[in-house]
């Protein structure tokens, strides 16, 4: 009797271990709406020739995305910008869609015209994005909203546009929202890694690592760290060429809901330190450091 209940008791355990693991992918059903907010906030230092200045850069953006026809194993989704936010004092150029109450001009007008555009691409189910489509009607539709017509001039807009609107720039800003997960079961203190390397404002190789740090029938918790690196390249903004030699680390938490893989928030902060190599109109080094955290958070309908 007393052999049969350990033994009732040990399979009764293994089916509670069992029944503890869960999957994280996306599951969507057509139709289903996420609205997802990003606010990045930094705050950089920089010391050179003597001389040390302080900058201030925030920046965010609202997103919805429509999942429509699941096919071949991706999700067609529609992405729809909602709302747009950036305040650099140093540049003079601050705008916030949700809060101003006058039409935007100048530099805060082109920032503006990307409001209700829309991109396309596939996702999917665990994370992958691809066959983002639209640029070209997007960049039309926002120099239309400007009132740019003539030729030459709305090549040139197109042209500097596209630098910030690109299929790389896309997917680091939808690796924001969007997480790639392992085609796996895990349980509470299971880990794995992701490498990712995104583009601006110069190459960045960010290696992640997420901990399923706890859930429960609706939601998912992650432990998220990661290690940052420059990758070389030249940086060129404001007429001066350099080459960024930076590293750094950032940790947080993210809180995804279960069902449908989709983040509903989290915060992310993060210190990036080292130098920043001049070599043009003059050759100089530009210690720098830069502290910032991001916000996420998004709701499903």
């Amino acid at each position: 009797m007393k052999k049969l209940l350990s033994l009732t008791m040990m399979l009764t355990l293994v089916a509670g271990l069992a029944s503890a693991q869960v999957t994280l992918n996306y599951n969507l059903s057509s139709g289903t709406t996420y609205s997802t907010k990003v606010v990045l906030e930094q705050d950089i230092s920089q010391a050179y020739m003597g001389q040390s200045q302080d900058v201030e850069s925030d920046q965010g953006y609202g997103i919805e995305l429509t999942f429509t026809d699941f096919e071949d194993g991706k999700y067609s989704v529609k992405m729809v910008y909602k709302s747009i936010m950036i305040n650099q004092p140093m540049t003079g150029l601050s705008y916030d869609s949700e809060t101003a109450t006058t039409e935007p001009t100048g530099a805060a007008k082109a920032v503006a015209s990307v409001l209700d555009r829309e991109l396309q691409f596939t996702l999917s189910k665990t994370g992958e994005v691809s066959n983002i489509t639209g640029f070209e009607a997007m960049l039309d539709s926002m120099a239309a909203n400007m009132g740019i017509t003539e030729e030459a001039q709305l090549s040139l807009f197109k042209s500097q546009m596209s630098s910030q609107y690109n299929i790389q720039s896309m997917k680091d800003q939808l690796k924001r929202t969007l997480i790639i997960f392992p085609d796996k079961e895990l349980n509470k203190g299971d880990l794995w890694t992701e490498d990712q390397s995104v583009s601006a404002p110069f190459t960045m190789n960010i290696q992640t690592t997420y901990e399923v740090a706890a859930y429960d029938d609706e939601t998912v918790t992650l432990n998220v760290s990661s290690d940052i690196f420059t990758e070389g390249g030249e940086l060129v903004t404001n007429g001066a060429t350099m080459t960024p030699d930076l590293s750094g680390v950032q940790s947080g938490t993210i809180k995804i809901d279960r069902k449908t893989g989709l983040i509903l928030e989290g915060g992310m902060e993060q210190l990036i330190s080292g130098v920043l190599n001049m070599t043009s109109p003059q050759e100089m080094e530009i210690v720098t450091e830069i502290s910032g955290k991001t916000e996420v958070t998004g709701t499903v309908q």
